[in-house]
């Protein structure tokens, strides 16, 4: 389960990374960029509905002590993957070329807080782990 988590992280950062290159160049790929865009929609809906329904949902049920820091992990998680929906909504809407001084550092900025997420998540999961561990 832990691997499949990392996994799907991974999975993550590897888009956001080609984002960010693309963002950065300076020839402006619009289709690339819409492509890394729409992957990373899937990836990060894919990696919520994991950690709900496999791990939070799980730990939650337990009763064990970790409820609270899974349902704070948990609004977190939300919180971002809409932060990120809201990010695709807006941008949809308009030309990023015809927006490129104000697309650019906003695209930047979500992904520089998806991956401050990922790896909050990623310590806030081996802090659950430990927990269980000493249960």
């Amino acid at each position: 389960m832990f691997e499949h988590f990392l996994e799907l992280q991974d999975r993550i950062l590897a888009i956001s990374t080609r984002a960010e290159a693309i963002l950065r160049s300076e020839t402006r790929d619009v289709a690339a960029l819409g492509q890394a865009r729409w992957e990373l929609a899937r990836v990060l809906r894919e990696y919520q509905l994991f950690n709900q329904g496999r791990i939070f949902d799980q730990i939650e049920r337990m009763q064990d002590g970790r409820a609270a820091k899974v349902r704070s992990m948990k609004a977190e998680c939300v919180r971002v993957g809409e932060e990120f929906r809201l990010h695709i909504l807006k941008w949809s809407a308009v030309s990023v070329i015809d927006h490129w001084a104000a697309y650019q550092p906003a695209a930047l900025d979500t992904i520089a807080r998806i991956r401050t997420h990922l790896v909050c998540e990623r310590a806030g999961m081996a802090e659950l782990l430990q927990m269980k561990s000493a249960a």
